[in-house]
């Protein structure tokens, strides 16, 4: 089984995200729930270009997602590539994600695991 690489798993709350992540910073995440043999079940990946502790609460309010698990990235690339990894490795169309991560505006990276961007030429 693949293992996210990330700091977790916490209670999705916005005081545990205040607790947990207390850095600004470019990071990945994923949400999801533990099972009762302690396996991490993966339900959505995301990430932040620049402020994880607040892209996290945005999904606080979402019962489904009772747990997070979270990773400081340095650099927003970094970010990108780190959650395009993640929706790679737990298993894309099983992922409440329902499209491929974006990448940032102005931006040519490319996917690490994937040719979602690139270009005929």
């Amino acid at each position: 089984m693949a293992s996210t690489g990330l700091t977790g798993p916490y209670a999705h709350t916005s005081a545990e995200v205040d607790n947990q992540v207390t850095r600004t910073s470019a990071g990945a995440y994923a949400l999801g729930r533990t099972d009762s043999s302690g396996t991490f079940l993966v339900s959505y990946v995301g990430r932040s270009d620049d402020d994880l502790n607040n892209r996290l609460k945005t999904h606080a309010s979402n019962a489904t997602y009772k747990q997070f698990k979270y990773g400081y990235m340095g650099s927003s690339k970094a970010a990108f590539e780190k959650e395009c990894t993640l929706y790679h490795d737990f298993g894309e169309s099983s992922l409440d994600n329902k499209i491929h991560p974006a990448r940032p505006a102005n931006s040519t990276w490319s996917c690490p695991k994937c040719t979602t961007f690139d270009q005929v030429i």
